[in-house]
């Protein structure tokens, strides 16, 4: 394993996913949170909050990029998009479940469903971009 390239990736991976994440539920989604603003917390507490929001993604990107590095180092782009989609949509299932127990707005399903999907392939994108195994030894053919 790479670890300086695992470092790397994992914190790329981490930034990536907040920065969709921003996008998304804040330019996309942010009027219809104001609209249900009283299923949500409040902003102040939300705030508040916020170190352990850039702890969870850490975290996310931890588990990510390990996953890749042990399994997927060599196979590119298009398989890192793969990767992505997959797990986005295990992700999204976890996420989904939060609407049996939570008072979450009904209107969220499909647009977190579709986020959660695309963040990972993001995330899948940018793990298979940034990390590179260590180059292997030149095979040696000791017959003489």
């Amino acid at each position: 394993m790479n670890t300086p390239r695992l470092i790397l990736a994992i914190l790329a991976v981490a930034v990536a996913m907040f920065a969709f994440d921003f996008l998304f539920h804040g330019m996309i989604l942010g009027q219809s949170y104001k609209d249900t603003a009283d299923a949500w917390r409040p902003e102040d507490e939300m705030m508040a909050r916020f170190p352990f929001q850039i702890l969870c993604y850490f975290v996310i990107a931890v588990g990510f990029t390990i996953v890749w590095a042990l399994g997927f180092p060599r196979e590119g782009v298009k398989c890192g998009a793969i990767y992505g989609f997959l797990l986005g949509f295990m992700g999204t299932g976890i996420t989904l479940i939060n609407f049996v127990f939570l008072p979450i707005p009904d209107q969220f399903k499909l647009p977190w469903t579709v986020s959660g999907i695309l963040s990972g392939v993001v995330a899948g994108i940018v793990v298979a971009l940034v990390y590179k195994p260590k180059a292997s030894a030149p095979a040696v053919d000791n017959e003489v």
